[in-house]
């Protein structure tokens, strides 16, 4: 075989090879694109489930409430943070007997309880009580008069109250080159109605090894946000 008609050879090769390459990068580039989408729109369903559960708790809570010796309660938030929310609860009865002690049974997911004392103050029974985020908590009033005590109907305590913002980091490939990689930091933030609550700023630190290479600030309006940088 002459020199010239090998390095023919080795030339087709070469451009096959570039070929299958570029090939595959772009058949790459278009299944990233599609396991990115797909992230999204289930994510975008779980929030609007969520806030869909929100509002059915809510209306069934009002429900319930009819024919029960408590006529309202209602919760305000004196002090906010990551680990717990404090909650005030107001509680209002159709009737009960002067000298009566009245509590509140704070029910977790584990059915463990906590009671606390019910206090007078302007004609409204109130306590202070303190709630974890992720924990599922349902109320019940309780009221002993003497030996007799008279258990209210339970009640969902709405995670709308106490639970921070929910969020989701996921970080993938959007797009390959040979000398390399775009890499995307998506930051999703389900439905929070409540301003207290929410996310106010987020902050992705890049590292290598101990050596911090970036900061990356992420401003956030309440939707999903992402933040596209080639690494």
């Amino acid at each position: 075989m002459s020199r010239g008609i090998a390095w023919l050879l080795v030339v087709l090769i070469s451009v096959a090879a570039i070929v299958n390459l570029e090939t595959t990068v772009f058949k790459s580039n278009k299944l990233l694109e599609e396991i990115s989408k797909v992230r999204t729109d289930l994510f975008t369903l779980r929030s609007r489930v969520a806030s869909l559960d929100s509002v059915v708790n809510d209306i069934r809570n009002q429900i319930e409430k009819s024919d029960d010796i408590t006529k309202s309660v209602h919760f305000t938030r004196p002090t906010t943070s990551l680990e717990k929310v404090v909650l005030k609860v107001s509680v209002t009865f159709s009737e009960f007997t002067e000298g009566s002690q009245l509590f509140l049974n704070v029910i977790d997911e584990n059915a463990d309880v906590r009671s606390y004392e019910l206090e007078s103050e302007n004609g409204v029974f109130t306590a202070m009580i303190e709630l974890f985020p992720e924990e599922t908590y349902h109320g019940q009033v309780r009221l002993r008069d003497g030996d007799k005590e008279t258990l209210s109907k339970e009640f969902a305590i709405s995670h709308d109250l106490y639970n921070i913002q929910h969020y989701q980091l996921l970080g993938h490939a959007w797009l390959l080159e040979t000398d390399k990689i775009h890499y995307s930091i998506d930051l999703y933030t389900q439905y929070c109605r409540d301003e207290e609550l929410r996310i106010s700023e987020a902050v992705i630190k890049v590292v290598e090894g101990e050596d911090s290479r970036e900061t990356l600030f992420l401003p956030l309006d309440n939707n999903s946000q992402e933040l596209a940088k080639a690494v």
